[in-house]
């Protein structure tokens, strides 16, 4: 029983500080918190300790909006490793199901990563993020 549209790619809008990302063919974002199982007598887990919490993303995009947003930095007076930590904004929006809004918060690039190679209709660009102050999954809180 098909119950209507489910979400997909084209559903989705990205906003970094420099504007709605239109040349993007990826993002992944990801959040973990870390847990330890503790021992004592025997050879079973008695308990466990919770660690960190840490949130990443990666965004792949066509060198044109990769451009775009070199050129934001330029205007802020930094490079592209020195921008003020910033949001990505992630949209997920149809006609069948509610929106759904993600933000990663305070978003530093740590890695760019150029690909291209012969043959190739495009060049992408692959940016890994370290979300600083952590993912809002649709306005709530991870942990």
């Amino acid at each position: 029983m098909i119950n209507g549209q489910n979400y997909s790619w084209e559903d989705i809008s990205i906003v970094l500080p420099h504007g709605e990302l239109i040349n993007v063919e990826n993002i992944d974002y990801s959040d973990g918190k870390e847990l330890e199982q503790t021992y004592g007598k025997g050879s079973n887990p008695v308990g466990y300790g919770v660690g960190n919490y840490s949130a990443e993303s990666k965004i792949t995009m066509l060198k044109e909006e990769y451009e775009k947003l070199g050129q934001y930095a330029e205007k802020t007076g930094k490079g592209i490793y020195r921008m003020k930590p910033f949001p990505v904004v992630v949209n997920y929006a149809n006609d069948d199901q509610a929106s759904i809004s993600d933000t990663l918060r305070d978003c530093k690039v740590t890695k760019v990563s150029n690909s291209a190679g012969q043959g190739d209709k495009k060049v992408k660009v692959e940016l890994e993020l370290k979300v600083l102050s952590g993912i809002l999954w649709n306005g709530r809180e991870p942990n």
